[in-house]
């Protein structure tokens, strides 16, 4: 061999050690490949992470296959992919592991199957890093299945694990009664309940665990306050419980809409259904609707529906990405996205203040909703807003403090962008010395878009301003809550502007007179009537604010008042002869309009109370 080495070249003897060092590396990476304790599953975190996914460790035989036998697999998280982890954690606030698994095609369909996932932690480990022979009972989130063959189990990381000076977890496992393929493995938000209108269903568990099938009658949300804030403050917000169902057979009509209720811990809620809810995208036509918990007397216990469980596609908490990070100095600028029906009931002792609580309405983006905790705090916000936009002989005007004692200004409020740029740029010219919650206001308005610094002025952005008040009774708040919230969408909609403008000049102009003669004479309305866009405005919002059953009655009844039979007695008269007959009529065209477009209908602006 010796002779045979002398007798090559210098070329050759390079060559010939290069390919032996090949060799030896070769024969090194093979070996290791078959020591490898790495599973082929690969843990996959959050896109806006931006993070590669990366392979799980392997702690037993059924870790290492890509087919689970019955029985357990157990994986480890690296020590980069626990600060991974870790980091998600901190930004989010919560988080859960999401398994998804894919049962072998030749198991019987019908047959009962069970499977589990449950957590590893750092003391499930020796000191030299091996699992221990013996784990400690721990809670596992547990499913049922007969007919499915695909689907995601999920278990939520209890949020206080790094507070009470525990590790997250290290790794986790999963038990399969049946051989299946555990396709992949993911870091997702915190969730708990069910979406099955995915095509891979998913079974979500609160860190307690527990048990459910393939079509569950219930959803338990007792374990939520292990993941989520349990009340809200200015940096964190209550969670959110997503409700989805499939399309009936028929959405109904205005005066008869298809409805669903929920027993949400023992409060019932209603929910409005409509096809104008359908989520994007969604291949099997689910239709959906959001419902922060802070509206909710018990929201963190088990909901149910009066419905076929089967119609519900969607039951599901997550997180409610209010976006807290514009919350400074115990003020509020992150609104709620919800329901305008879950505000009239909403408990004040949810609010993330003591004087106001800022929603935006979840259907019509940027419309925002101010509720105040009494009228005074509401006058400070609005008052001078409410002379400056909409009073006769006041309008374009910014009064003083002075100028405003003893007036009235209005109950419930509604601004569009437009008028709200402009009285800021008019305060800011004239270097106007606002006061403390009018510069609150601007504030909330800017954080939002609804008005846009430019320069030196303020221009319209998107979308308008409500406000109603805690003061007001409830009966009246509902009424408010539609009224305003009908200008609301005629601010941002012009085809109903436009519709609006349609119904007004072929409705019997003697009943429209009676109707703004009765708007001169109330002391505390006093509208523009030169404004034609209020005009109309007006004329849409105080026809819709109740149902259309109650329309015609509730304009004989103004005609009856002694003091409108006295300033405007032969218009006053005509009402009570026609028995307010015009105005429901000018009510059933506006009531198809509100349900074809939006599913709302007179005197309801919301789709869940």
């Amino acid at each position: 061999m010796v002779s045979f080495f002398k007798k090559l070249t210098i070329k050759q003897k390079i060559l010939l050690s290069v390919l032996t060092v090949l060799l030896a590396c070769d024969i090194g990476l093979l070996a290791k490949k078959y020591r490898s304790k790495t599973s082929p599953l690969s843990l996959i975190f959050p896109e806006e992470m931006q993070v590669s996914a990366s392979k799980l460790g392997a702690l037993n035989a059924n870790a290492k296959s890509k087919k689970v036998r019955p029985g357990c697999a157990y994986y480890r998280f690296s020590g980069e992919q626990q600060r991974q982890l870790d980091s998600y954690i901190q930004r989010s606030g919560d988080a859960s592991l999401s398994v998804h698994i894919r049962i072998a095609r030749d198991e019987a369909a019908g047959a009962d199957k069970a499977f589990m996932l449950g957590f590893l932690f750092a003391d499930d480990f020796t000191f030299r890093g091996r699992l221990q022979k013996e784990i400690e009972k721990r809670p596992l989130a547990s499913l049922h299945i007969k007919d499915i063959s695909e689907f995601a189990l999920a278990l939520s990381i209890e949020k206080d694990e790094m507070k009470n000076g525990k590790s997250i977890p290290c790794g986790f496992f999963v038990y399969a009664a049946v051989p299946a393929s555990i396709i992949a493995a993911e870091i997702r938000r915190g969730a708990i309940g069910w979406d099955k209108s995915a095509s891979v269903p998913l079974f979500a568990f609160a860190p307690n665990g527990g048990v459910m099938g393939e079509s569950p009658d219930e959803a338990d949300f007792s374990g939520a306050s292990l993941v989520f804030p349990a009340q809200n403050t200015d940096t964190a917000v209550m969670p959110k419980i997503t409700a989805a169902f499939y399309a009936p057979e028929d959405w109904g009509t205005a005066q008869n809409p298809v409805k669903t209720e929920l027993n949400a811990g023992g409060e019932k809620l209603i929910i409005f259904r409509t096809d104008k809810t359908r989520v994007s995208g969604s291949g099997n036509k689910t239709y959906a609707y959001d419902i922060p918990t802070a509206a909710l007397a018990n929201p963190f216990s088990t909901f149910s529906c009066s419905d076929k469980i089967n119609n519900i596609s969607v039951l599901m908490m997550t997180r409610n990405d209010v976006k807290n990070e514009l919350n400074a100095g115990g003020k509020i600028f992150a609104p709620f996205k919800t329901d305008p029906g879950l505000i009239v009931s909403w408990p004040k002792n949810r609010w993330r203040t003591g004087d106001y609580e800022l929603f935006e309405w979840d259907r019509f983006p940027g419309v925002l909703i101010i509720d105040t905790k009494d009228f005074a705090v509401q006058n400070d916000f609005f008052k001078r807003l409410a002379f400056f936009s909409e009073k006769m002989g006041y309008r374009g005007t910014l009064l003083t403090d002075e100028a405003l004692e003893g007036m009235h200004g209005f109950n419930a409020h509604d601004y569009n962008a437009l008028s709200l740029a402009a009285f800021f740029t008019k305060a800011k010219a004239e270097n106007f010395p606002l006061n403390a919650r009018e510069l609150l206001l601007r504030d909330i308005l800017l954080a939002n878009g609804v008005i846009v610094a430019d320069g030196t002025a303020y221009t319209a952005g998107r979308g308008a301003l409500l406000s109603i008040s805690q003061e007001s009774p409830e009966w009246l708040r509902n009424r408010y809550i539609a009224h305003e919230g009908w200008h609301g969408i005629f601010f941002t909609d012009e085809n109903f502007r436009n519709a609006t403008a349609a119904v007004f000049y072929t409705t019997d102009e003697t009943s429209r007179d009676f109707l703004t003669s009765y708007w001169q004479l109330h002391p505390n309305l006093n509208y523009d009537l030169n404004d034609e866009y209020l005009v109309h405005n007006e004329f849409m919002a105080y026809i819709m604010q109740q149902n259309v059953s109650a329309v015609a009655a509730y304009f004989v009844n103004l005609a009856n008042w002694a003091s409108v039979q006295k300033a405007i007695p032969s218009l006053a008269a005509y009402v009570r002869q026609t028995h307010g007959i015009p105005f429901e009529d000018a009510a059933k065209v506006f009531d198809e309009y509100a349900f074809d477009n939006w599913g709302l209908s007179c005197g309801r602006v919301w789709l869940i109370r």
